[in-house]
């Protein structure tokens, strides 16, 4: 009997832990926060279709919204949450809403934070990034700074800044190291380099364009090498380019306002690619970004 006993313990205490998803599904910022590790991208989406896109993906089960002051849309972001909040699908404090400053607004980066705060209206950003570098940005910096005393912002970080001199010249005299580095990154750009030398700062990189943006999808999810190993895991090849950035330690964003697509797109946490699969993936890369901000 206390063998039965013990063996009923033994497997409920490993489908719990099978079960804390979790762990997976999240990683612990250096300000201290958890981040899921896949979003909901909404580059070139209005408001209209920004709020029911993001009312869609937080009722599939994302937790990660991603906008910024350049696209035109937090207003409709905002909206978006704040229903599936009034609804009671989520609560305000397991949502994570990023957006950004944009070189426009570098002359009073105060004011940007302010209306972008406004615009969302959710009482504080999770994370507020510099858009891309530009002239005045490491006063946009310390503005970041000043939003996370102040209680207006949680998190840091940049957008668009890509090699190690870079990093130091916006970081230099800073208080607070960026959360986050949100980077074009695909399969043919996988930037392990930057990667490799921010994580001595608890410094993440997430992958915008993890399909390779607009112009490029087909390309990326024709891969041959990509279709082989969806076909092992009966995946499709857009569900193994994210499980492959989730599990290199990216964030990943992908953007769609397609219901089939967004759900598509979250279903990557039942299913782990091998090391050999890993590998393969990663020789794809062929330092080769398709844009140039």
């Amino acid at each position: 009997m206390i063998k039965i006993f013990l063996l009923l313990a033994m497997i409920i205490c490993s489908v719990s832990k099978a079960g804390a998803v979790e762990v997976e599904n999240v990683v612990m910022l250096n300000s201290g926060y958890k981040m899921p590790v896949l979003g909901l991208g909404t580059w070139t989406l209005d408001n209209q279709a920004a709020e029911e896109a993001v009312y869609i993906a937080i009722k599939t089960g994302y937790r990660l919204i991603d906008t910024a002051r350049y696209y035109g849309n937090e207003i409709g972001v905002g909206k978006g949450v704040r229903r599936a909040i009034a609804e009671g699908i989520i609560t305000r404090e397991e949502i994570f809403v990023t957006s950004k400053v944009m070189p426009g607004n570098f002359n009073n980066p105060d004011k940007a934070i302010d209306d972008s705060n406004n615009a969302l209206g959710l009482g504080y950003i999770d994370l507020m990034l510099i858009h891309q570098s530009g002239a005045n940005d490491r006063a946009v910096y310390k503005a970041l700074e000043r939003a996370v005393k102040d209680g207006k912002v949680r998190s840091i970080g940049i957008s668009n800044y890509y090699t190690q001199s870079e990093f130091e010249r916006i970081t230099a005299g800073a208080e607070i190291m960026p959360a986050v580095i949100q980077n074009e990154n695909h399969i043919y750009y996988n930037n392990s380099e930057l990667q490799r030398y921010v994580k001595q700062f608890g410094t993440v990189i997430e992958s915008y364009y993890p399909f390779g943006g607009r112009g490029h999808t087909r390309d990326v999810l024709g891969n041959h090498v990509i279709k082989n190993i969806a076909q092992t895991h009966a995946k499709t090849p857009a569900q193994i380019i994210l499980r492959w950035h989730v599990q290199s330690g990216y964030i990943a964003i992908p953007g769609s306002s397609n219901p089939e697509h967004i759900a598509e797109n979250f279903n990557i946490f039942d299913f782990k690619l091998t090391d050999k699969e890993m590998q393969q993936i990663a020789a794809l890369n062929k330092n080769r970004r398709y844009e140039s901000w």
